[in-house]
């Protein structure tokens, strides 16, 4: 397996391999973290694709390179500037909008009818607070 150094013959080759045998070619990715590297790899069981790189431009070009790969693998083309990429139906949003049912809402024991005196001021509870028998 050798490294192949400049990024577009890499993702040519890679795009040839994959429309020669794409039952067979896998994709794999991996971060070397104690280098702060990327390593591409794509092969077929014959022939071995690898890319390494430390760059961050780098990465743009790996998102298109799958991009372009997940659109081979569907069997579907790149999609035009022109094109839209919603569905073709508008929807309003007032058409999903939901209100929520009002929940009830359940009175803690310090607001309970029990506690509460004719001013309607809550009043501690007479049992102590703190550490059991002690």
């Amino acid at each position: 397996m050798v490294y192949i150094n400049d990024w577009n013959e890499y993702q040519q080759a890679v795009e040839q391999l994959y429309l020669d045998s794409p039952k067979e070619t896998r994709y794999v990715t991996s971060w070397k973290h104690s280098q702060g590297k990327l390593v591409l790899k794509v092969t077929d069981n014959f022939k071995a694709l690898k890319y390494k790189t430390d760059q961050a431009a780098d990465l743009k070009r790996f998102e298109r390179l799958n991009r372009s790969l997940m659109l081979k693998m569907q069997n579907r083309s790149e999609p035009s500037e022109g094109e839209a990429t919603t569905s073709s139906t508008p929807v309003s949003l007032s058409q999903h909008s939901h209100t929520p049912e009002p929940t009830s809402t359940v009175a803690s024991a310090a607001e309970s009818p029990a506690n509460t005196t004719t001013t309607g001021k809550t009043q501690p509870s007479s049992k102590k607070k703190g550490k059991k028998g002690r």
